[in-house]
């Protein structure tokens, strides 16, 4: 018998995602990050690797890490001295996380995801490094030349990239633009298409 609900057969699959306690704890970090019910381990491996900053992605790491600390430690309580409160349960967690937050040094992004992490758990902001501008001016190429603006991108180090690039002529006119998708590569072979396919 389940030792917090005391009303199903105990199981890891029962403890950790189907008892009424569980789901309590994890229904508040699911509703920062909106994400769906978790039903077994490879939906939490699924949302720690989900996208998101590396700050982001630490708190994710830790919010589950100590939500799971916290369950195993409720029901050993609860078998061997006084039953843990819920509500009591969550704070704990809640400063543990806020804690690791405030001394990590992960990079964080200017989004609403971050801004609702650091809100909801208590963290203090962190401002980066404020750059010093630098003034870049833009000029059409020499009579007679075409001037080739080109870039490139992917989802991740190794992820679906495309390139692209704007061809201008001399006259201030628009001569064309190009894209490409060049499904699954690296950002060094991005930087090597892009070139090539803009000759």
């Amino acid at each position: 018998m389940c030792t917090l609900c005391e009303k199903h057969e105990e199981s890891i699959q029962h403890l950790f995602f189907e008892c009424f306690n569980s789901l309590h704890i994890s229904s508040w970090v699911r509703q920062i990050f909106l994400t769906s019910h978790f039903s077994n381990k490879d939906d939490l491996i699924s949302f720690i690797k989900s996208d998101g900053s590396p700050f982001v992605k630490l708190i994710k790491l830790v919010a589950i890490n100590f939500s799971v600390w916290m369950i195993s430690r409720m029901r050993n309580y609860a078998r061997f001295q006084d039953k843990i409160e819920v509500s009591r349960a969550i704070l704990v967690v809640k400063d543990l996380i806020c804690l690791v937050g405030n001394s990590s040094k992960a990079s964080m992004k200017n989004d609403m995801l971050n801004f609702n992490v650091i809100k909801f758990f208590g963290i203090n902001t962190r401002s980066g490094k404020v750059l010093r501008p630098l003034l870049v001016r833009w000029e059409f190429p020499s009579l007679g030349w075409v001037k080739i603006n080109t870039n490139g991108t992917a989802r991740g180090y190794s992820g679906l990239a495309t390139c692209g690039g704007i061809f201008h002529g001399s006259m201030r006119e628009f001569i064309g633009a190009l894209y490409v998708f060049l499904e699954v590569q690296t950002i060094m072979v991005i930087e090597f298409y892009r070139v090539i396919h803009a000759m």
